[in-house]
């Protein structure tokens, strides 16, 4: 399979929690690979190898990561 690379700028990740939230939510997802966020730039940057993975997909899981949403099995 192909393994695509996504990064995304998050403009209200504005603390550690933030990025530890988004880490922890994205490392659950099978597939994502080499998961880089960035506090500092607000950028978050990593690879999938997932045909049914969308970027509108990864940018809900993240926002509800940071707004502190309960996310459901993914």
């Amino acid at each position: 399979m192909k393994t695509q690379t996504i990064i995304l700028k998050q403009v209200n990740m504005l603390c550690h929690r933030c990025v530890m939230n988004v880490i922890s939510t994205l490392s659950q997802v099978q597939g994502i690979k080499e998961l880089n966020v960035d506090l500092e730039t607000h950028y978050i940057k990593f690879k999938y190898i997932n045909s049914s993975f969308t970027r509108g997909m990864v940018k809900r899981l993240i926002k509800e990561s940071i707004e502190g949403v309960q996310v459901g099995d993914i």
